[in-house]
């Protein structure tokens, strides 16, 4: 008799595990997409960090023009950037020199080096939860500045 109530018992919560799992999904769903989201645009702000690190770096040395400059730290940049869509990433990006009335132009008459990195990060997978309601923004902007004595 007590197996006939179990079995029955079993019967009636046979659906209990799939609504359970539709209720979980979306959240589980979620936190990866957040997850995943945030590791990019985390990586992203290492590599412009080190972006302007580079461009730091190689304008310590007098014989580097800004352009040069510039373009040393966007070739770093460039190559390991993570976006998704249009790439908004260009020299105009990385600014070198002058930063509130100091000299910092990396050039000879200068006692430091100053290389900035801005980068514009569109999303791809939060902006399709503007649908319930949530809004993250069109895009994070990473930005780094590296300033180092001129050698």
């Amino acid at each position: 008799m007590r197996n006939l109530l179990k079995l029955k018992n079993r019967e009636n919560e046979r659906g209990v595990a799939a609504v359970e799992f539709a209720i979980v999904l979306p959240l589980l769903l979620f936190l990866f997409i957040g997850i995943t989201e945030f590791g990019i645009a985390y990586y992203n702000k290492q590599v412009v960090t080190n972006a302007s690190r580079e461009g730091a770096r190689a304008g310590t040395f007098n014989d580097k023009s800004p352009s040069e400059i510039q373009q040393i730290a966007y070739n770093y940049a460039n190559d390991r950037l993570i976006t998704f869509g249009p790439n908004s990433f260009s020299t105009n990006s990385i600014i070198i020199g002058r930063d509130n009335n100091d000299n910092y132009d990396c050039d000879a008459s200068s006692d430091y080096c100053r290389v900035s990195v801005e980068f514009s990060y569109s999303y791809l997978i939060l902006q399709g939860f503007r649908f319930f309601g949530a809004d993250f923004g069109p895009n994070l902007n990473i930005g780094a500045s590296t300033t180092m004595r001129m050698m």
